[in-house]
C-alpha cells in the first residue's frame, strides 16, 4: 500500500514533536497560573503626625487555594522592612513614620509558594490631626451675626494649633462661616462677604468629599496638588451630612502652598449647632505642616 508524501510528512513532524517534547526533562518557570493577581484602587489618607491609612480592593486571588497574605514594602528617607497584612483585609495603617516626607508605599499579593503579584504603589506623607483649637476647645467658628470668631486660621505659627479670629482680624483668616441673607457657607475667607478692614490672603479649595464619618475616610488615589484648585465657597444647604474639603494656602513668607483638609461636622439634621445668635459649625483639621508637601 502506498502513502502519499502528505500523509507520511504528516506523521513525521507528529512524531518529532512528540519525541522532542518526551526528551524534554527540563520543569520550566514555575506556572504561570499560580502567581496571584495584585490588589486594586490602593489609596490612602494621612491618620496622624506619624502614620498612614492605606485601602484597597482586595485580589481576586483571594478565592484562590494558595492564596497566603499581602506584602507592603514602605521606603523614604529610610527603608522599612517588609510587613505582612493578612488576607482578607481592605486596610492598614503604618506607623513610625516623619511628617513632610514623602513616602512610597508598595503592595502586593502572596501565595504560599512564596509568589508574589506585581507592585501596585502610591506616594504619600503623615500630618498631624486637630480637633481642638489653641485653648483645647473644639474647632468653632460661628454665625456672622455672633460676637464670636467667624473665621479660622487653619493653622498658627504661634500657637501650633488652629485660630479663630474675628472679622477685624479677617487677615489672618484662611476659611470662614458665611450666614447672611438666608446662606449658610463655609470657603475661603476672599469670598465672604464681610468687611475685614485689612484683606485676607488667597485660600483655595480643591476637592470635597461626602458620605464620610471622619477624615481617615476621605482616602486618595493620587497628590492633593493634583486636583482642580480656586477661590470659592461652599453652599452647606447643599448637604445633608458630613463633609470635607481641600484648602491650600501660602504661609506668610513662603511661596510654596500648604495643604489641609477640613471636616465639617454635621449633627442632628443640621451643620449649625447651638442656639442664635451664636450658632456654629465644629470643625476638625488634617494639617500638612511642611509647605510644599501635598498631602494631608
Amino acid at each position: 500500500m502506498k502513502v502519499s508524501k502528505t500523509l507520511y510528512f504528516a506523521i513525521f513532524f507528529a512524531l518529532t514533536a512528540i519525541f522532542i517534547t518526551s526528551c524534554d526533562d527540563s520543569t520550566g518557570p514555575t506556572d504561570e497560573g499560580t502567581i496571584p493577581k495584585p490588589p486594586t484602587n490602593l489609596m490612602a489618607a494621612s491618620k496622624s503626625y506619624n502614620s498612614v491609612k492605606l485601602t484597597w480592593t482586595p485580589s481576586v486571588s483571594e478565592t484562590d487555594s494558595l492564596f497566603s497574605s499581602y506584602v507592603l514594602t514602605v521606603s523614604g528617607i529610610n527603608d522599612f522592612a517588609p510587613v505582612t497584612v493578612p488576607a482578607t483585609s481592605n486596610w492598614f495603617v503604618f506607623k513610625g513614620l516623619e511628617e513632610g516626607v514623602e513616602y512610597t508605599f508598595s503592595f502586593q499579593a502572596k501565595n504560599s509558594l512564596g509568589e508574589l503579584s506585581s507592585a501596585k504603589e502610591i506616594k504619600w506623607s503623615p500630618a498631624t490631626q486637630f480637633t481642638t483649637d489653641w485653648k483645647q476647645l473644639p474647632i468653632r467658628i460661628y454665625e456672622s451675626e455672633s460676637s464670636y470668631e467667624s473665621g479660622l486660621m487653619v493653622y498658627n505659627t504661634n500657637t501650633f494649633h488652629p485660630t479663630t479670629y474675628k472679622v477685624e482680624n479677617g487677615a489672618n483668616w484662611t476659611i470662614g462661616l458665611y450666614t447672611k441673607n438666608d446662606e449658610i457657607a463655609i470657603g475661603s475667607a476672599s469670598k465672604l462677604d464681610y468687611n475685614y478692614g485689612s484683606t485676607p490672603g488667597t485660600a483655595e479649595i480643591g476637592n470635597i468629599y461626602t458620605g464620610i464619618l471622619s477624615l481617615e475616610d476621605t482616602f486618595e488615589s493620587k497628590a492633593l496638588d493634583q486636583q482642580s484648585f480656586s477661590a470659592k465657597k461652599i453652599d452647606l444647604k447643599q448637604y445633608s451630612s458630613n463633609i470635607a474639603f481641600v484648602v491650600r494656602y501660602h504661609e506668610a513668607g513662603s511661596s510654596k502652598w500648604t495643604y489641609a483638609k477640613v471636616f465639617v461636622k454635621y449633627t442632628n439634621g443640621s451643620f449649625l449647632q447651638g442656639t442664635a445668635s451664636n450658632r456654629y459649625v465644629e470643625l476638625q483639621i488634617s494639617h500638612q505642616l511642611v509647605p510644599g508637601i501635598p498631602y494631608a
